[in-house]
């Protein structure tokens, strides 16, 4: 039965796929913070390196399978993707065991880059990719802020296994989504008679994924180290509980913005500002002790990323029409998304917290550079409903 991207059924399916796949980045605060280290108190530079870990698995797992989109059913994949993954996080509530850890980290990653590969190609081959990501990412706000206000006081309450068991609860959900809603593609399974040739991803197509994965980095990093950097400058677990319900509120408004943005505001100056804004918010965060700098740096550090990533996908899908660069979202989200945890942790074990501010204004140079290079690359890449620079 062919079901399309334009149904409800089949946009709910993609929403909340896209929802469960990138709910690992809004976790990181907790995951590695507040679990890792303070629950199971294992030392940064080790906790950073599970959901490096995880989030290498999802890289990993998206480069094998972004390529074949086209040779594989999604309606198959996607589904089942995150069923293993259920089952993964659900055993991970189980155990302590490091060894246990780490090969649980590394399946159930492999099992959502799958998924989420799907989706995001799936997306980026609808009518209106910009529109779509920008209600998915409005959604996994909305999820966000459930998450960051409720998980935290769970976690404390029921011990960090039930962080797992969230996660285990949100894949089965989205696997259910997948197995009655995933749309089919447009693009009919290649046929021995009809094969499916491949033109090479155009060089701005290149930059814009390095650019896309040099700010996911600096996000994972920030987050993950969020709640630690909070607890070294004095501030009680109260207020850090409320920095975390506040980044879960403002994450509301960015997905939203972009959508009503759409034609209204350069996508090229979205793209080269996004990184520099991150810079500057992390070297504020990381160098003040006042409280209200810490949370309003804080709560605006991830919406950057969400505005600003929003534009990149609709950049990415108008100038790939194969979707595979789309396809490969989470090779950019989380292979510097898997980098940003143990950067964070080998610096602030070796150097103190400060220096992870210096580490995102570092790596915000070199993403504002690469999106610079897309847009020379690409200069046609959007509409030209789209004002430019």
């Amino acid at each position: 039965m062919s079901r399309s991207t334009e149904t409800l059924r089949g946009r709910a399916a993609l929403v909340v796929g896209h929802c469960a796949g990138m709910i690992d980045i809004v976790a990181l605060p907790v995951w590695v913070g507040i679990v890792l280290i303070g629950q199971y108190g294992l030392e940064p530079q080790a906790a950073g390196m599970l959901a490096t870990l995880f989030l290498g698995a999802v890289v990993v797992s998206s480069l094998f399978f972004s390529p074949r989109i086209r040779s594989i059913r999604g309606t198959v994949a996607a589904p089942v993707g995150f069923a293993i993954a259920a089952t993964g996080f659900a055993a991970l509530a189980t155990t302590r065991d490091y060894g246990a850890m780490v090969a649980l980290h590394l399946a159930c990653g492999l099992a959502v880059g799958c998924s989420l590969s799907f989706t995001h190609s799936t997306i980026g081959a609808s009518a209106n990719p910009h529109r779509l990501i920008a209600v998915g990412f409005t959604a996994l706000s909305v999820v966000s802020l459930a998450f960051l206000g409720g998980v935290p006081r769970l976690v404390n309450a029921a011990g960090g296994a039930s962080l797992f068991l969230v996660l285990g609860a949100i894949m089965s959900v989205a696997a259910l989504f997948a197995l009655f809603g995933f749309p089919t593609r447009r693009s009919p399974i290649p046929q021995e008679d009809n094969p499916i040739i491949h033109v090479p991803l155009a060089r701005g197509v290149w930059f814009a994924m390095i650019g896309t994965s040099f700010m996911t980095m600096n996000n994972a990093m920030l987050l993950s180290f969020l709640e630690p950097v909070g607890a070294a400058r004095g501030f009680g677990k109260e207020l850090i509980m409320a920095v975390l319900l506040a980044v879960g509120l403002v994450n509301l408004v960015p997905g939203v913005l972009a959508a009503i943005l759409e034609s209204r505001i350069s996508a090229r100056a979205v793209m080269l500002f996004g990184p520099v804004l991150q810079g500057v918010l992390g070297v504020l965060l990381t160098h003040s002790t006042l409280f209200p700098t810490y949370a309003v740096t804080g709560a605006l550090f991830p919406a950057v990323l969400i505005f600003a990533h929003t534009f990149v996908f609709a950049f990415l899908a108008r100038n790939d029409p194969s979707t595979r660069a789309v396809a490969a979202t989470p090779v950019m989200a989380m292979a510097g998304s898997a980098v940003g945890p143990i950067v964070g942790g080998i610096a602030a074990q070796n150097l103190g917290y400060e220096s992870i501010g210096m580490v995102v204004a570092a790596a915000a140079a070199i993403g504002t550079v690469c999106f610079w290079q897309a847009w020379r690359s690409a200069p046609a890449a959007l509409p030209s409903t789209t004002p430019v620079l």
